[in-house]
């Protein structure tokens, strides 16, 4: 079980950035309109101040809630981590534990700047809808560093903001939703 929570740890840690890492100063190409929508998406994402998600992949599925730019609770079955700038805690129903080791987080919001030497190929896909609410999709190739994703992003019509974001490589599947953009978040030491 603690192989399964780091590994899910080290996604949680990472997937922000992978998920929506922006087109600004990489090589888009595709349809100019859907080019500039999946741009205005991940652009609202970078100034989301607090938000949630749901992070399923094959290890298995992680709450994450977010308040930026340091402040992270991830939860999963049996516990949660705690971390608040480079300080992380672990608690379960029977423990809670300060631990020794300091965690950085990335800021999510830096996410819309990628690496240079990026490529994406942006296509506009169908309205679908995200557990009700009403989406766009957005079907993208990015090719980095020798490495494929293809990601299908939904975007709600109502708010602008990624509801879903699906990632395919050859490290297998990870599906993110995203929801409570803007609301009051609070996460604080929890011992």
């Amino acid at each position: 079980m603690l192989r399964i929570c780091a590994v899910l740890l080290a996604v949680a840690l990472v997937v922000p950035i992978v998920a929506l890492a922006g087109p600004a100063g990489s090589s888009t190409q595709g349809d100019p309109q859907a080019v500039a929508e999946y741009r205005a998406a991940q652009e609202k994402f970078a100034t989301a101040r607090t938000f949630r998600s749901k992070l399923t992949a094959a290890q298995g599925a992680m709450t994450i809630e977010y308040v930026i730019p340091d402040r992270r609770r991830i939860t999963f079955t049996g516990g949660e981590f705690i971390i608040i700038g480079e300080t992380m805690w672990s608690r379960s129903p029977s423990n809670c534990a300060k631990l020794p080791q300091k965690m950085p987080l990335p800021d999510p919001r830096e996410a819309v700047q990628q690496d240079a030497d990026a490529t994406y190929q942006v296509a506009k896909g169908a309205a679908e809808a995200v557990e009700g609410t009403p989406t766009q999709t957005y079907n993208v190739v990015i090719t980095a560093k020798g490495k494929t994703i293809r990601q299908k992003m939904y975007v709600a019509n109502q708010t602008g903001y990624p509801r879903r974001v699906e990632n395919v490589s050859s490290e297998g599947t990870v599906v993110i939703d995203y929801w409570d953009f803007n609301t009051a978040i609070a996460i604080e030491p929890p011992c």
